[in-house]
């Protein structure tokens, strides 16, 4: 059984997600499927592999977030896990905007 290593619980969150992988100069189009202050889940079938740096886009509703983040974990066939290592000041507020509708359910 997994144990449970993440600072905020991951709401469940779907948008379109670009991630550039600068190592190998790659690029995935994918979809997220949770979403939390601290990272988010991508689901792919051909995920990097654990420990990639990669470049986040998350397009959502016509908004897009980028930031920085780092492949925590990885599945293939599955998706991956990215945990945010970099986001700047000025895209917090489009993530905490999505995050306080998902948790005004």
């Amino acid at each position: 059984m997994d144990i449970e290593h993440r600072r905020e619980p991951r709401h469940p969150f779907f948008a379109s997600v670009e991630l550039l992988e600068s190592k190998l100069d790659t690029r995935i189009d994918a979809r997220t499927g949770d979403l939390s202050l601290h990272g988010c889940y991508v689901d792919t079938m051909n995920p990097f592999p654990s420990g990639s740096n990669v470049r986040v886009t998350i397009t959502h509703m016509e908004e897009k977030f980028t930031t920085l983040g780092k492949v925590a974990h990885s599945k293939p066939n599955v998706g991956m896990g990215i945990s945010f290592t970099a986001i700047d000041p000025q895209q917090r507020p489009i993530l905490m905007k999505w995050l306080s509708n998902v948790h005004g359910d």
